[in-house]
């Protein structure tokens, strides 16, 4: 993956704007995202965005593209990825290796999440980063619920 540094303020603004992890976000606190030296990167097709069993305490939100997840020697996809989701949270959060693959379906547009990042936005924009993980997480313990009562 490669750091892009030309997109401009406006332009990420606008995708900002476009992408439901943000839904809650004021135009102020996108604003202060994009000035907090937030990292962008780009990704190209078929290129790993995440590597399974690699250290890194990043996550990333998909700001534009699809991408896939994958586990280490299967090859049927286990989820797809648009504008909005996002991956790497457990790594995030646990300091542990990653879990599994996410490849780039097309060009993808990412916002890399890390923990200089979050330190350096203010309470209540923070507080929302997590609201995020969190109401995800717990979708994903519901999911597992119905699951087991099937």
């Amino acid at each position: 993956m490669k750091r892009i540094t030309t997109l401009g303020r406006g332009r990420i603004l606008i995708i900002l704007n476009k992408v439901p992890f943000f839904k809650a976000f004021t135009s102020f606190e996108k604003e202060k995202v994009i000035d907090t030296e937030a990292s962008f990167y780009v990704a190209q097709e078929d290129e790993y965005i995440i590597e399974q069993n690699t250290l890194d305490t990043a996550f990333f939100i998909l700001l534009s593209g699809s991408a896939r997840v994958t586990l280490d020697g299967i090859e049927a996809p286990l989820a797809n990825m648009g504008p909005g989701d996002f991956f790497g949270e457990i790594a995030f959060i646990q300091n542990t290796p990653r879990t599994s693959n996410v490849i780039a379906n097309e060009v993808c547009i990412l916002l890399k999440v890390d923990r200089r990042l979050l330190g350096a936005l203010n309470a209540d924009i923070r507080e929302k980063f997590k609201d995020q993980v969190i109401i995800k997480l717990a979708g994903m313990v519901a999911a597992k619920n119905n699951d087991l009562e099937k």
